[in-house]
């Protein structure tokens, strides 16, 4: 093993609010060694990026506070180790970007919206490095092509909103790389990118490690993740590690029952399962004591796989009906160049000439990179873009040919869970009115009363309690409110709902948690859904049916489990071969 090149010590972090004082990390200790890529694990609330925070020393002072410990940085096997904790915020503005970089976890809220991508690239090289501005800029145009944006010269000039997710993210590898750090802490780089653009994104992080020699940090709620890259593991929990070794040890054997869970909860790609595992399945807490279930893996998963004679019987039952939703020649085009009249001159096809069925009861996966027009399908069912052509069938009812107030009845029957729960909620308004406010709308039931009850029982049913009524959305966590909007959904009591994207930046374990209750719910109400997600092994899990779309095209359509075992189209294959695949049994 190569020499210690960050050691952490016995490191406490206190954040303070008006409600008390919670410790964030308590007193964990781990080194990390040269060329080595240390993977650091666990849910949201686990400590990690706090960690990784308190390296840079970006904790926010107040609410934040270093209470103990020590962080030392070796620049080489001989010299003394620099002490992170007692250097000037002068030292510390040279030590970061120059040794120590990092790559944040949302690059739209890390780059600056008003300053094209390679100023801010240059801003780096300029202040950390004696070069000429040119020089500054020929630096920035070799990263770019190092990173492999696939045209250097625009990325340059561009501005971040004009660069897709991916490109943004290699646009903030390349400011990270600039000035060759002896270590690369990559917080959650992968999260929400499509499976396609997250294995591009590793194997370029694995090749830069490879040539500049750089330590990497790499932290991710996503162990298939983890097994790709990481050398070593550690898994975090509440602010402690609970599990540390290599990744054959943690994935082959692991010992805390946390990790277990961790591992388990994943979708599986070679069977279908009727629920998933969860975190709660292998251990729970008591008196502030974690309990370990006498739970074993393999038991687990076994005891809720489904027989393909299942699966047979199911489709015969769906596909003996006749479609609920029936979508024919749908294109949904949006002008992209206009002549000085404002005549379109070229169009982007979003959705160009997509035709399929939906039948009562199914789940339809739609899978695809972002781009490829699965939220542009889906708005466009729910008449919330303007079609080019083609018809869209609902039940008896046309839904091309009818006007708005005909069609507002018909949108409570069909509803959406949007991705993003937060920015679909009303900040300003308690969780239990936004839940109800849709009843009143539709005037369903007799009085605020009933809707009031009505509400508390929707926020049993996805696992919530009736004292959440009068809570505002930022009080909760993501997985909470993905369970708040799927509640607001069942308010009108729905048929048909379109689930766009709607765990893809989910922990694992929340992941699993929420997946499994949208499968109870459809056998619960008989729901029809789209599945619209980048992630195959999630859609595999839900889908009876798959559909795999590429630049507004399907290329495929098929049994969901078909399309896994044997795929026809090229894209399909590289989709399948981009997911992180997790062998621990």
């Amino acid at each position: 093993m190569q020499h210690k090149l960050l050691s952490i010590k016995d490191l406490r972090i206190q954040f303070s609010n008006d409600e008390g004082v919670t410790e964030a990390v308590k007193g964990i200790s781990f080194d990390l060694h040269r060329g080595e890529t240390l993977g650091i694990v666990g849910e949201s609330g686990s400590g990690k990026s706090v960690t990784s925070l308190s390296i840079m020393r970006l904790i926010p002072e107040p609410p934040g506070k270093i209470m103990s410990g020590s962080i030392l940085y070796y620049p080489s096997p001989e010299g003394e180790p620099i002490d992170i904790l007692s250097l000037s915020e002068k030292d510390l503005q040279k030590l970061r970007g120059n040794d120590i970089s990092m790559i944040f976890q949302e690059p739209m809220t890390s780059l600056n919206p008003v300053m094209r991508c390679g100023a801010q690239v240059e801003e780096a090289l300029l202040w950390h490095k004696k070069i000429t501005t040119q020089e500054a800029k020929n630096q920035t145009l070799a990263l770019f092509e190092k990173v492999k944006l696939p045209d250097p010269e625009r990325a340059y000039h561009a501005y971040p909103h004009e660069l897709s997710g991916g490109q943004k993210q290699r646009i903030m590898i390349a400011m990270a790389l600039s000035c060759q750090p002896d270590i690369l802490i990559a917080d959650e780089p992968t999260t929400a990118l499509d499976v396609t653009v997250q294995k591009a994104i590793l194997e370029l992080m694995n090749d830069l490690k490879h040539e500049s020699g750089a330590s990497v940090m790499f932290i991710t709620h996503d162990l298939g993740v983890i097994a790709e890259i990481a050398d070593r593991v550690l898994v975090m929990y509440k602010g402690e590690i609970v599990e540390q070794g290599t990744v054959a040890e943690i994935f082959q054997n692991p010992q805390h029952p946390y990790t277990k869970g961790l591992l388990a909860c994943r979708p599986p790609l070679e069977y279908r399962m009727k629920k998933l595992p969860t975190v709660a399945d292998f251990m729970e807490i008591k008196d502030g004591q974690i309990i370990e279930k006498q739970a074993i893996i393999n038991e687990v998963i076994t005891k809720n796989k489904i027989a393909p004679s299942e699966t047979e019987a199911r489709l015969n039952r769906l596909f003996a009906q006749a479609p609920l939703l029936k979508v024919e020649n749908l294109k949904t085009w949006f002008p992209k160049n206009k002549n000085i009249w404002g005549k379109p001159l070229d169009y982007v096809k979003a959705v160009d000439d997509v035709s399929f069925e939906v039948f009562e009861g199914e789940t339809l996966g739609l899978v695809g990179e972002s781009g490829c027009g699965k939220t542009t399908l889906s708005r466009s069912i729910l008449k919330l873009n303007d079609i080019t052509s083609g018809q869209i069938f609902y039940k008896n009812h046309e839904l091309t040919a009818i006007r708005e107030s005909e069609m507002r009845p018909l949108r409570k029957d069909i509803q959406i869970i949007f991705q993003d729960p937060y920015s679909s909620l009303n900040p300003r308004m308690t969780i239990g009115n936004a839940i109800l406010e849709p009843m009143q709308v539709h005037r369903l039931h007799e009085n605020n009363n009933i809707r009031k009850q009505k509400v508390i029982n929707l926020l049993e049913t996805v696992g919530l309690e009736a004292k959440h009524y009068d809570r505002y959305p930022h009080e909760f966590s993501g997985g909470q409110r993905q369970r708040i909007v799927i509640a607001r959904t069942l308010a009108l009591e729905p048929k048909f709902i379109i689930c766009d994207e709607c765990v893809s930046a989910l922990d694992v374990s929340v992941q699993a948690q929420v997946l499994n209750l949208l499968m109870d719910l459809r056998e619960q109400f008989n729901l029809t859904y789209i599945f619209i997600s980048h992630d195959l092994s999630v859609v595999k899990l839900m889908s009876d049916r798959m559909l795999v779309m590429n630049q507004g095209k399907i290329e495929e359509m098929g049994i969901a489990d078909d399309i896994y075992n044997k795929p026809q189209a090229d894209y399909t294959k590289r989709l399948i071969d981009a997911i992180p695949k997790v062998r621990f049994q």
